[in-house]
């Protein structure tokens, strides 16, 4: 199975993660609500283009193995990623504008750096675990 495009897909992922992450660490979201806010919105589309294509060709084809152990680890981390998807979802619904940053600034922060932990873990453990039993 040909695993380029959805490595591609991880590291335009991590490009959105890493912009959002330096936006952040200026600590001024007075300057930089409004392009945080379109590194989220972007970040939603590259995840929604790769966890669609994930689900609609990745793990089909890994639970019509014939290894018993890939279609387990399939069908597990497919599981995983249903929580991830709904808890990112929840955070773009909360911080998709500048003035939604703004006005939580208090748990914005916090938020995010779960969020883009979780993602990053995410796209590791498919790397480390279930793209290399496919290669």
């Amino acid at each position: 199975m040909e695993l380029k495009n959805y490595m591609v897909q991880h590291d335009r992922i991590r490009e959105e993660l890493e912009i959002i992450k330096t936006l952040c660490k200026s600590g001024d979201l007075e300057q930089t609500a409004s392009e945080i806010a379109l590194h989220i919105s972007s970040l939603a589309g590259k995840l929604n283009i790769h966890l669609s294509s994930e689900d609609q060709y990745l793990y089909p084809a890994f639970i019509k193995s014939s290894d018993p152990s890939l279609v387990t680890m399939a069908g597990d981390y497919q599981k995983e990623m249903g929580n991830l998807l709904a808890l990112f979802t929840s955070f773009k619904e909360k911080y998709n504008t500048k003035f939604k940053i703004l006005g939580e600034k208090d748990s914005f922060f916090g938020e995010a750096n779960q969020i883009i932990k979780a993602i990053e873990m995410r796209m590791q453990k498919e790397e480390r675990g279930l793209y290399l039993k496919v290669k």
